[in-house]
């Protein structure tokens, strides 16, 4: 072989090597497409006397290896003990090759934001080391741990996923997994038809005291497992004040609902108390109970207060009124002056 030919060779050589080779960076999985249906759960102890649970189900459906996808998670939070609370979190992230779109279901309006150049796919496994294989779904994933974190990954495909820390737990199991999906289908994949606001690329305000903490509890626990591996924290020697510092960043949306919202309820819980003295008919009693009932779906889901005989239950009913509305009116000055969740914990246990 000639020289011409040999360095003509290497030269093919290396371009089809580095064509391969930014072929492969472009994958973030290694199953051109796919579709994965997740069971969510989780929950633990936030504080004294305050219980979190969280359920809900997720979708993350995606084609051409991972670079057009569709992450969707619907959950519900509920507290239950010294503070109720009950909540519902909607998210839908949508990636396409030029820009990543985020709907907000609240304001109805999707958040457009540009993809970073040479932005590289995450590593699932940093930081964590192989334990062995597991069943997940039909499917055998390799299972991988540390630091409060288990993934259990088919061909860089998520079927388990796993955050413990702080007494808390947040888990992800695939119930569901299909490479059978029609791509072509773009119903499946569609976004919400609310106006489009183009903004910046997502900026990491992890380490900035003034940062905006997330709506979604996953989002809130892992920024705070990030806090604690930044700082080097130790779950398990973690003085008081640094941990209720770290719930408080956690349960900071249940906070701001309870301040907005337990003032509310003692008004409406005064005006259906004046409302019931004056009714006579049963029918007249559920009217004066409707706007309390709908005020209380935000707390709990109990909320099946209707009445059947308003005459036998008269008495015991407005004594009950009178009895939530002192106790919550003498805990009232606490509830304002509270500062984070823990303050506002230790006002709904009255102590």
């Amino acid at each position: 072989m000639t020289l011409y030919a040999k360095v003509t060779a290497m030269v093919l050589g290396l371009s089809l090597s580095a064509i391969v080779s930014c072929a492969d960076d472009k994958k973030i999985y290694e199953v051109s497409k796919a579709m994965i249906i997740y069971r969510i759960s989780g929950g633990g102890i936030l504080g004294k006397d305050v219980n979190l649970t969280i359920e809900g189900e997720g979708r993350l459906r995606f084609r051409e290896w991972g670079a057009v996808r569709l992450v969707q998670r619907k959950i519900e939070e509920k507290t239950q003990g010294a503070l109720h609370y009950r909540a519902r979190k909607e998210l839908f992230e949508k990636q396409t090759h030029q820009a990543l779109f985020d709907v907000d279901f609240l304001n109805r309006k999707i958040r457009q934001h540009p993809l970073a150049k040479g932005d590289k796919r995450e590593d699932l496994t940093k930081g964590l080391h192989k334990i062995g294989q597991q069943m997940v779904a039909d499917v055998v994933c390799d299972m991988w741990e540390g630091n409060g974190i288990r993934r259990c990954l088919y061909k860089g495909i998520p079927l388990f996923i796993e955050y413990h820390s702080l007494g808390l737990l947040y888990r992800e199991e695939a119930t569901l997994v299909s490479f059978d999906i029609n791509v072509s289908d773009n119903t499946k994949c569609a976004l919400p038809p609310f106006s489009v606001e183009k903004f910046a690329l997502f900026t990491d305000t992890i380490k900035t005291k003034s940062r905006k903490i997330p709506k979604d509890f996953v989002s809130r626990f892992r920024m705070v497992m990030d806090i604690m591996r930044d700082k080097g924290y130790d779950t398990e020697n973690l003085p008081l004040r640094k941990r209720e510092e770290l719930i408080n960043m956690i349960g900071e949306p249940i906070f701001l609902s309870q301040k907005k919202i337990l003032p509310m309820l003692l008004t409406q819980m005064k005006r259906t108390r004046a409302c019931l003295m004056q009714a006579d008919e049963t029918l007249e009693v559920n009217r004066c109970l409707k706007d309390l009932i709908t005020l209380k779906s935000h707390l709990t889901d109990d909320t099946q207060n209707s009445i059947k005989e308003w005459s036998k239950e008269r008495t015991e009913i407005l004594d009950r009124f009178d009895t939530h509305i002192m106790v919550l009116q003498t805990r009232m000055k606490c509830i304002r002056g509270a500062k984070n969740f823990t303050d506002l914990a230790v006002c709904m246990r009255g102590r």
